[in-house]
């Protein structure tokens, strides 16, 4: 018969717990419901006014979580927008150039030994809220794909 001991020994080492982080809780919950109204205003935008390109690029612009809504909203993780920056960078595609107005807001970059270094978050933000055609290529993109995917 095993010991008590071994029992909750057992019982930790083959169960999972969870901690529970009321701040973290309350905090992450605020976010969603952000992204989720960001949403919601931007459905009911486009219900009245139609498809426009103009609401994303607000969206993005203006709104603290708007990239991140819009994210959600393409299913796109922020993962892939890092890396799909990193490309458009990189690839001198005549098509994509034109979709992404990238002769308007890119500027040639010294690729290291190391290869090319993949934007940060605040890079994205950053050339999202100065550079609008930088914001216009990264809606077109975004809207782009969706009708692909449709």
């Amino acid at each position: 018969m095993k010991s008590t001991d071994e029992k909750f020994k057992k019982v930790i080492d083959k169960n999972t717990f969870y901690f529970y982080n009321k701040e973290f809780e309350e905090s992450y919950e605020g976010y969603i419901n952000s992204i989720k109204e960001l949403l919601l205003n931007l459905k009911n935008e486009i219900e009245l006014n139609g498809l426009k390109k103009e609401f994303f690029e607000k969206l993005i612009l203006e709104k603290e979580n708007g990239l991140r809504a819009l994210l959600a909203l393409t299913g796109f993780s922020n993962e892939n927008l890092k890396r799909i920056t990193t490309l458009i960078r990189v690839v001198d595609d005549a098509e994509l150039n034109r979709i992404l107005l990238k002769e308007k807001w890119f500027e040639n970059e010294k690729i290291s030994e190391d290869g090319i270094a993949e934007w940060s978050d605040s890079k994205i933000m950053s050339m999202i809220k100065t550079d609008k055609y930088f914001r216009q290529g990264i809606v077109n993109l975004f809207l782009r794909v969706q009708r692909y995917h449709s």
